[in-house]
């Protein structure tokens, strides 16, 4: 027989779960549904920025092909993340992982912010690929932790909770995606 849960116990539960939760597979869902919104506005840029640069108009195969690797460029992160999520896991453990793996996304969001005023579409290719590597770590290593973290009878509750925040962040992006 095991020794009853306290209330404590199950905030704390609770707490780790949409901590991980929101940090971790709620931005691949995010991420993943995010881009369709601001494709205009990085095609605008990239235009403005090649122009800037070499004095004529881009060609447009060459707006389609930098379009393609902005939004391609993520699943390959994702890719990334995953093959480097077990050996991160293993040697920093999985609790250590995810906090690490917030490097990556940090990384990116500063690439994003200052591209503008670098003038580098460049940064947001760079910066995809970031956010592409965190959705994999996040993706690989959220479901071992929360599933090693939570109490037997909970298990499988809490291992559902990754999908769960992936829609939610799939759903968050298209309600921001809206005019």
């Amino acid at each position: 027989m095991t020794a009853p849960r306290s209330p404590t116990q199950g905030r704390v539960l609770l707490q780790t779960v949409c901590a991980a939760g929101i940090g971790g597979t709620f931005q691949f869902g995010y991420n993943l549904s995010i881009i369709n919104a601001p494709t205009a506005h990085i095609q605008e840029f990239t235009n403005q920025t090649w122009q800037v640069r070499t004095g004529q108009p881009p060609p447009d195969h060459l707006i389609l092909v930098t379009w393609s690797l902005i939004v391609s460029l993520y699943p390959l992160g994702g890719l990334f993340g995953a093959l480097l999520a077990g050996p991160l896991a293993v040697v920093l453990g999985r609790k250590k992982s995810l906090l690490v793996n917030n490097v990556f996304v940090v990384a990116a969001a500063i690439l994003f912010g200052f591209s503008h005023r670098a003038g580098s579409f460049e940064m947001i290719m760079l910066g995809r690929l970031l956010v592409g590597v965190s959705a994999g770590v996040s993706m690989s290593i959220q479901p071992m932790y929360l599933g090693e973290s939570a109490p037997k009878e909970f298990r499988g509750a809490v291992a559902m909770t990754s999908a769960i925040f992936t829609a939610l962040g799939i759903v968050m992006g298209q309600v921001v995606g809206l005019r």
